[in-house]
């Protein structure tokens, strides 16, 4: 009899600890983690408020996963929402939503990104402290950001300055060098060759746009001067950028980089982001203006831009 209660025993033992694990098994996992989150052709952006890794998918879905000031996840206490303006329609607004036990992440839906650059504004609390901003986000999402960086790194051009005294950005197979004149808020881009001298435009059908984040935010359609060979454009007012998203447009592939940014660095966002120096006083060697567009200077076209005053937007 004892044998037999022993091995009842045994059997109990034996089914309970199945139970538990079948019932370990069966616990509801999170759908998505700060680690997926973050393997997910992501980019950080970094303030005081802490932390966010951004996933943005082309057709509008948004991950992103919230570390405070002292490095660790929020899993609760962030709050806010985000807003893009399609080529047709509203403005599309969308509010972040928690992914429960995910250690941190939240979601929201916007629509699919379909234009070569589109403006995303975005207003987070963490905990008590605000973590505002503008990204210029391409068709690619995050993703193609981040396969940019990555076939570009290796350039080895970080820190150099162009001719003309501009900042140097490798996007795609192209070397581009960006500046702007002071007093008239002009914008330049050069193309250069591999010596990183002057490269004519000739005949190329080639685009090339600039999402400007600064105090305010503006995408600036740049227009070929070919007898001159350079593009430029006209800012609606000055903007002391802190980060800028160049897109070129070439046989219907655009290719788009994140001006200074490379794999695993974060970008950082706010007052204490240091500006990209691309506005210069004495361009041609003295203190003249650049000249002003819609003069003979060899134009195809008037230049026009989309510009947003932040209006009560303090720079992010």
């Amino acid at each position: 009899m004892a044998r037999i209660d022993r091995s009842l025993m045994l059997a109990l033992a034996l089914t309970g600890a199945l139970s538990g694990a079948l019932s370990i098994g069966c616990r509801k996992k999170a759908e998505v983690t700060a680690e997926d989150v973050a393997a997910q052709g992501a980019l950080t952006e970094q303030s005081s408020a802490g932390s966010v890794v951004w996933s943005i998918k082309p057709d509008g879905q948004v991950r992103i996963a919230v570390k405070g000031p002292d490095g660790k996840p929020m899993e609760t206490g962030v709050t806010g929402g985000m807003s893009v303006k399609p080529p047709v329609g509203a403005l599309a607004l969308a509010t972040v939503k928690p992914v429960e036990g995910s250690g941190g992440v939240l979601t929201a839906t916007l629509p699919p990104f379909t234009e070569d650059l589109t403006e995303l504004r975005y207003g987070l609390k963490i905990g008590n402290a605000s973590f505002d901003g503008v990204m210029h986000v391409p068709r690619g999402g995050t993703q193609e950001l981040l396969d940019s960086a990555r076939a570009t790194e290796k350039s080895k051009l970080e820190g150099k300055k162009g001719p003309h005294g501009g900042v140097i950005q490798v996007v795609g197979l192209d070397r581009v060098e960006i500046l702007g004149d002071k007093a008239s808020a002009l914008v330049r881009v050069y193309l250069l060759d591999a010596m990183l001298q002057p490269a004519p435009i000739g005949e190329r059908k080639l685009d090339i746009k600039l999402g400007l984040v600064g105090a305010r935010s503006q995408v600036l359609d740049l227009l070929p001067n070919r007898k001159e060979n350079f593009y430029e454009g006209m800012l609606r007012g000055k903007i002391e950028p802190r980060k800028i998203t160049v897109a070129l447009v070439e046989g219907g592939v655009t290719r788009v980089a994140l001006c200074g940014w490379q794999p695993g660095r974060v970008v950082p966002v706010g007052q204490s982001a240091p500006v990209i120096g691309i506005f210069i006083n004495d361009i041609w060697g003295g203190d003249a203006p650049l000249p002003t567009p819609g003069g003979d200077h060899g134009h195809d076209h008037h230049g026009h831009d989309h510009g947003h005053d932040d209006h009560g937007h303090h720079d992010p």
